[in-house]
């Protein structure tokens, strides 16, 4: 008997000490929401903070949230951005079953983590931007989870936005509709979600008037849109651009007309002929129909005239562009084709000497990581090899611990520094903290590029 109730002890245990914990609930706009809490840190996954995309909002700038009763319990990633369906299946991570196997069309919400205890200030805000060649990718992925910058003190939030031929597909119809042209319904969503972290954080113990805009790849692209569209006046104050803002001669913005005749083309290449026939298609067979084109995929942000009103690297040499505290870099040997070094440096060069604009803080990030064991790793799919794209990723998000990489101690202490610089800059605007230190800015005088590597 004693024994029976001994077992039971043991179980009931076993049971409280994976049971989850709930946050209180957060009133936001739409209704009220739950997440988790892990480790002292608040998780809310799957915010809607749009209306789902589709039937006749398909290609329509983001509408807001429908409103829901009761409590919406915040617990699982919603589903990606619909996109390739063999994309989205990254290997040598401990965590990538966290991950929603599913991807759709109705795809825009949003995740917050935060700091569980609070004080009476308000916590700084970063707002990831996923890359992916504006045609994969998802807020899912296993590298970008932000409980280390929440017990760094700041609060984390990643937005998806619409990919490939949704989100960038422009057509004279859809132009017509608008009254102000078509495409850059990824940048809109983009927008929306920003909005939304302004509009709603402080009910997560954020501060509206400290967001920090931080995206990699095609995410650091997306934010050269969104600091050159006169949409973005006043949603965020700094920004972090990794490997894709820079001063280029390719990868442009396409004209208008241009993107227009391409979605026509396309459709016309499907038998499509018209506006309704393009919402009624099923949305997986439309996926598959671009993927299976000509077309794919030379979707792309464009001049649209309203999100864009010009080109990304005319308003950037211009100075067309927000006058904002600035962090940019890229890997050692990152995208050989785009030519980082050179081209964020010409962007650089062009903020403080060209423009006279405040000094920036500019990067290299030159420690290679681990291989994956058993893995024969040759260069990756820009041609490089070493320091390649995205190799920075795991360091600043803080998460090597999720790597399969044999990640040594010098690994940690890096990813340490980096979570911390990172942190520090969503709130001083200086990776060093409120009192200096070793990253000196790019400046006029100083063209410095800090070189990030274990000691």
């Amino acid at each position: 008997m004693n024994k029976l109730i001994f077992a039971l002890v043991l179980l009931l245990g076993s049971i409280s000490a994976g049971a989850v914990t709930y946050t209180k609930p957060v009133k936001v706009a739409g209704g009220m929401v739950k997440g988790t809490v892990d480790d002292g840190v608040e998780i809310y996954k799957g915010i809607p903070f749009a209306a789902p995309p589709v039937g006749d909002l398909r290609w329509k700038a983001p509408q807001p949230a429908e409103p829901w009763r009761g409590t919406l319990i915040c617990d699982e990633f919603a589903k990606a951005p619909l996109q390739k369906e063999n994309a989205r299946h990254p290997k040598g991570w401990k965590n990538a079953d966290e991950m929603n196997p599913a991807t759709g069309e109705d795809c825009l919400y949003l995740n917050v983590w935060a700091p569980e205890k609070k004080g009476d200030e308000k916590l700084p805000v970063m707002v990831w931007i996923f890359g992916g060649g504006f045609h994969i990718g998802g807020t899912d992925d296993p590298v970008y989870r932000g409980d280390i910058y929440a017990k760094k003190g700041v609060i984390m939030v990643s937005i998806p936005y619409r990919l490939g031929v949704f989100g960038y597909l422009a057509h004279p119809e859809l132009s017509k509709e608008s009254g102000h042209g078509s495409g850059n319904y990824a940048l809109m969503d983009q927008l929306a979600g920003i909005k939304w972290v302004k509009d709603n954080i402080e009910a997560f113990g954020g501060d509206p008037e400290n967001i920090t805009v931080f995206g990699q790849s095609a995410g650091s692209r997306s934010i050269q849109g969104l600091i050159c569209s006169p949409l973005s006046e006043g949603l965020f104050q700094r920004a972090i651009p990794q490997s894709g803002c820079a001063i280029r001669t390719d990868a442009k913005c396409l004209p208008l007309s241009e993107n227009e005749a391409l979605g026509k083309a396309f459709f016309e290449s499907i038998g499509i002929t018209n506006l309704e026939q393009m919402r009624a298609i099923d949305g997986v067979a439309l996926q598959e129909a671009y993927e299976n084109s000509a077309f794919f995929p030379k979707f792309r942000p464009s001049v649209d005239g309203y999100v864009l009103r010009e080109e990304m690297m005319d308003a950037t040499k211009a100075g067309r562009y927000l006058d904002i505290d600035y962090m940019i870099g890229y890997t050692k040997d990152d995208v050989p084709a785009a030519n980082f070094p050179v081209t964020i440096g010409k962007w650089a060069k062009n903020q403080v000497q060209d423009l006279g604009r405040r000094p920036v803080y500019v990067y290299s990030f030159d420690h290679p990581q681990p291989a994956l064991p058993g893995a024969n790793e040759t260069a990756d799919s820009f041609g490089a090899k070493g320091v390649v794209h995205s190799a920075e990723l795991p360091y600043m998000f803080g998460q090597v611990k999720l790597s399969m990489r044999p990640m040594q101690k010098e690994d940690y202490e890096l990813a340490d520094r980096m979570s911390t610089y990172w942190t520090n800059f969503a709130k001083y605007g200086n990776p060093n903290g409120p009192d200096g230190g070793e990253w000196k800015p790019y400046t006029k005088e100083n063209p410095n590029v800090y070189h990030l590597d274990v000691k």
